[in-house]
Order: C-alpha cells, then structure tokens, then sequence
C-alpha cells in the first residue's frame, strides 16, 4: 500500500506540472510529430470525397460566362458590372467572396470602381488576386510593388521550402480602392502543365506567402497565420483551425479534380435581381448561408481560375476533419495511464517492469493509431506516455519482487 500511495503521489504530481507545461506548448512538437506521422499513414482519407460530399460543401461559383459578354458593359467585365454582381449578393450574406482574376482597369480608374468598392463593404471576408509570375532562378529577389505588407506570410512552416515554387513578380494588383476593402492572394495564370494544381504558397526570399486558395481557407476557417502550420516534403498538408487539414504536394500545391461538379450560378441573375427575380429557388439556396462565394470570367469549356478555385475549395472543405479528443476524455486516459502503472508497481516482478511497461506505451499507441485509421480521432501521447513510463522506471526500482519457492 505504500508504494502505491507513493506512486499516487508522484503520477498526480507529474500530471500537474506536465498539464501545465503541456498549455505552455512545451510539448507542441512531439504532439505535431505524432500527428504528422498518424496523417501521413491515413493519407488515402484525404485524397479525394464522393460527388456528394463536394456538391454539398458550402462553395458556389458564380460565372460570368463568355458566351454572354455581350451583355455585359464591357470584356473582361467592367466595374459597373462587378458592382450589380456584388450588390446582388449582399443579400445572402457570404461568409467569403474571392475573385482569383485581377480587377484591374489601368490608371487612372474608370468610372464606377469606387462603387465596385463600395459594394464589398457589407461582406466580412474578400480575397482578391493579384496576378503573378513564376522566377526563372530561385536566386533572384521577387517584385513585390510595395504589397510586401498585404501578404502575410507563413509563420511556421516545416520542411525544405526549396521544392515550393519561386515567385518572380507581382504583375497586376487590384485597384487601390478595392483592396482597401479585401485581403489578397497570389494567382498564377494556368498553364497546360499545372492545369489541374493549385499553389498554396510562393516562396519569396526564404519566406512563404499566400495565395488565393490559402488566404479563402485561411478566412473561411479563421486561423491566423500565427497559428496556421504549413508541412512540406514527404506529407505535405497545411493544419488550420478545427481539425480542417489540407493535403499537399510536396511542393505545396494542391492536386484538382478538375472533373469535380460545383454548384454554380450565372452571375447576370445576380444582376437583374433588383428589376426582375431571375434566380431560381436551387440559386437562392445554394447561395444563402454562410458559403464561400467565387466570382469570375468562365466560358463552359475549360477550367479558368474562378472555376478551378471553387473545385478546390469544394473540394478541401468536403473532406473529413481531424478530430482531438475533448479535454474531458484525456483526462479519463491520463487515468487509464495511472492505473496502468498501478498495476505495473503491484503486480508485475521488477524484473519484468521494462518489458511490461515497454510493451503498455507500444499498445496504447497502436489503439490510438487504429482509433485515427478508423475515425480520424487522436489524442496527444506525451502525457499518457510519460506516466506509464515513469510508472515503469518506478516498478522496476520498487516493484514486486519475483517470489521464490521455498
């Protein structure tokens, strides 16, 4: 009884002070390191979702189609425009509106893009492009035109960054009006080679900041980017806030499929929304609620940068979340790990102890590597960890002696 009186008191001491420097962070590694490797071993879960499952996400596209440019005030679509657009989707209150293509008309601004700015005050979230060009060399500096401030970069990020894209130059921003009212992201023109991939990050001098797909889910799930973590290399994928993980190439970029159904709604019904009710009640539907709205040029064809933004959008907010345990259930295993060390101190022969309790942290570990394979649940092992072993390291000390016969 006294020894496990005194191992009572030693677990729950430990269990404080480890508690409390598990709040401080001081473990924050280790749990990323098992987190990374439980990811990386259940990757196939976040490759791709069922049609469904990426229909129902909370992404529209709303399209202004080339076949109808005659309708509009101009082409590529001209403020006037973009202010009916979006002053028809005040009303469904979007959590994000992002336009992937640069609004940008020349000096000085043409009439009506103050009202175009205007028109996305009401919104809580706008990401806006700024069109960009790749480095031929990754030793030249990148043009930034005095943007440096509006791209937050990324504050923690694991990996060779080396393998991410090297951005070469800021070619278009949006007009200054605009950006006052929006946060913006780096967009790269497609090419044939990379029709079907997204960077979610450029490198720029030792630094890596964020596109248009990062800064959306950025908004959308609200992380910081203080808090945000980017991995890069072999399981590459960018954790955010409420489990929402985002898989990765290794060199940053996510993999489209670009065969992928959004839901879409023609944006000259927007339009006429104030003189005549053109949207359907499936348009009005699928607008309503908090989603995330894309708007751009789009000719039915080919995957421009509007649509292919809001595949990949559908696409990451479709998949499964990780799941932490609730505080509450890690308490009940920091017990399950006391009593596993009761038991190796009272009932397990000294001899035995490093074995027993090797073979206890080896089990618990792989419970909790099935529990994540199955439902993407993961609780941090530092502390259970360190209970049973220091539980182990006591049993072999002041265990049970092996009984003799006498």
């Amino acid at each position: 009884m006294i020894r496990a009186l005194i191992l009572v008191l030693l677990l729950g001491s430990l269990g404080c002070w480890l508690d409390r420097e598990h709040q401080a962070g001081r473990f924050q590694r280790v749990d990323e390191l098992f987190l990374d490797f439980l990811v990386a071993n259940a990757r196939d879960r976040f490759v791709a979702a069922d049609d469904h499952a990426v229909t129902s996400s909370p992404v529209v596209l709303v399209k202004m189609r080339v076949a109808d440019k005659a309708e509009y005030a101009g082409w590529p679509p001209r403020p006037l425009d973009w202010q009916m657009v979006l002053k028809g989707l005040q009303a469904y209150n979007p959590a994000v509106v992002v336009v992937p293509e640069t609004l940008f008309w020349g000096r000085p601004s043409p009439e009506f893009v103050n009202e175009a700015a205007q028109a996305l005050v009401p919104f809580p979230s706008t990401v806006l492009g700024v069109e960009a060009q790749l480095a031929a060399s990754r030793e030249a500096p990148a043009f930034l035109g005095g943007l440096e401030s509006s791209l937050p970069p990324f504050q923690k990020v694991q990996g060779d960054i080396g393998s991410v894209p090297p951005l070469g130059a800021l070619i278009a921003a949006p007009d200054d009006l605009l950006r006052r009212q929006a946060e913006i992201g780096i967009a790269v023109p497609l090419d044939a080679k990379n029709a079907d991939k997204l960077a979610y990050a450029m490198q720029e001098s030792g630094h890596l900041l964020p596109t248009v797909l990062a800064q959306t889910l950025a908004r959308f799930t609200q992380t910081p980017y203080a808090t945000q973590r980017l991995l890069l290399g072999p399981g590459a994928g960018a954790y955010l806030s409420n489990g929402a993980f985002v898989p990765l190439s290794a060199a940053g970029e996510f993999v489209i499929n670009t065969k992928q159904p959004v839901h879409e709604v023609d944006a000259l019904h927007l339009m006429t929304s104030e003189l005549a009710d053109a949207l359907s009640p499936q348009d009005k539907a699928n607008l309503s609620g908090d989603k995330v709205i894309v708007i751009g040029t789009d000719d039915d064809a080919q995957s421009g940068l509007a649509r292919l933004h809001a595949q990949a959008l559908a696409q990451v907010l479709a998949l499964p979340r990780l799941r932490l345990l609730p505080a509450w259930a890690q308490w009940i295993i920091w017990g399950a790990a006391g009593l596993t060390g009761l038991w190796l101190v009272l009932f397990v022969p000294r001899s035995k102890a490093i074995l027993r309790g090797t073979l206890c942290i080896f089990a618990a570990l792989v419970i909790c590597f099935l529990a994540f394979q199955s439902s993407l649940i993961w609780c941090p092992p530092t502390i259970p960890a360190a209970l049973i072993a220091v539980s182990t390291v006591f049993a072999r000390i002041a265990g049970r002696r092996k009984q003799t016969l006498t």
